[in-house]
């Protein structure tokens, strides 16, 4: 009794101190988010629907919410195979481009950033899931699986 006290004082008094040496430690890479970000809205070539989405992806960045829905998204469509019927060809094109695979994976590190707890917690789902993908799919469907689950959990995008 007396050590399950212990261990949950010690995470209700470090879970801060951790979320917030881990959002100081990500700032850069939310800065070139950011900027990424920007220049994606301002870019002609890329058409309305992928510009709510990109936007969409902004209002995560500080959400652990985010990362709590993802733990259960992510592995949803690993094994459902869902990203294969969402995406369509518009989308697999938008994906293929250099900075929209940028911005994935630092959306990735914002939002992990943003909850500790919940960022263990689909490291450890997202594990199996995606030694699933590879075997299943292939290495690409991670970034697709990635890119439907930001379609489904950010709140704009749907």
């Amino acid at each position: 009794m007396e050590m399950k006290a212990i261990s949950i004082f010690f995470l209700v008094l470090m879970y801060p101190i951790v979320s917030a040496l881990l959002l100081r430690a990500t700032r850069s890479t939310r800065d070139e988010f950011a900027e990424l970000l920007r220049r994606m809205l301002q870019d002609p070539s890329i058409d309305e629907e992928h510009k709510i989405r990109i936007s969409a992806m902004a209002d995560d960045v500080f959400d652990w919410r985010f990362m709590a829905f993802a733990t259960f998204a992510f592995p949803w469509i690993a094994f459902t195979g869902d990203f294969k019927t969402d995406l369509d060809e518009t989308d697999i094109k938008f994906l293929e481009r250099d900075d929209a695979k940028r911005l994935i994976a630092l959306h990735m590190r914002c939002v992990t950033a943003a909850s500790p707890l919940f960022t263990l917690t689909f490291a450890i789902v997202s594990f199996v899931s995606i030694a699933f993908l590879i075997f299943r799919f292939g290495a690409t469907s991670i970034w697709e699986t990635w890119a439907d689950t930001v379609k489904y959990v950010s709140p704009k995008s749907a």
